[in-house]
């Protein structure tokens, strides 16, 4: 295994392919700040695979990855917050 995230996770098959599965905590994966950090680390750690021929990209959930995790969208916002 090249990397284990909290929500992914990054292995070498053979052939220069790695596979990213994301397969985050519950019953689906979402677009939130810690899968966001995880794949960025993850993306780090292929960088430095000069063999690196494809990537295969899966969730180990029934859906791919649902969307946004809409409950972070507050803490996102560049608005400032009302009085």
């Amino acid at each position: 295994m090249l990397y284990k995230g909290d929500t992914l996770y990054l292995d070498w098959l053979e052939d220069g392919i790695a596979e990213l599965v994301f397969d985050a905590p519950g019953s689906v994966n979402k677009l939130d700040t810690a899968t966001v950090a995880s794949l960025g680390q993850a993306l780090e750690v292929l960088e430095k695979q000069h063999d690196l021929k494809g990537l295969l990209l899966r969730s180990n959930k029934a859906a791919f990855i649902v969307g946004a995790d809409i409950t972070e969208f507050l803490h996102c916002s560049s608005y400032p917050k009302s009085s």
